[in-house]
């Protein structure tokens, strides 16, 4: 098994999600992983602490692809 870290919420700090990679992202497509969800704004996960909305930015590892915050 992979080594996993948490990502905090850039809100609050309480953990977004889990990851097993070193560029923070999550397949977003996998049935454990956190949901990403889409508005008129863009792409965000809805953070399990606090509420808040967090920008997701899609990001490719190979040929997967995956999602990590968003840069502010």
């Amino acid at each position: 098994m992979l080594p996993t870290h948490d990502v905090p919420c850039p809100a609050c700090g309480a953990p977004l999600y889990s990851a097993v990679s070193l560029e923070d992202g999550v397949d977003a497509g996998a049935v454990e992983s956190p949901k990403v969800e889409h508005d008129a704004r863009g792409d965000y996960m809805t953070c399990p602490g606090c509420k808040a909305r967090v920008p997701m930015a899609r990001m490719r590892i190979g040929n997967a692809e995956a999602w990590r915050p968003a840069s502010r």
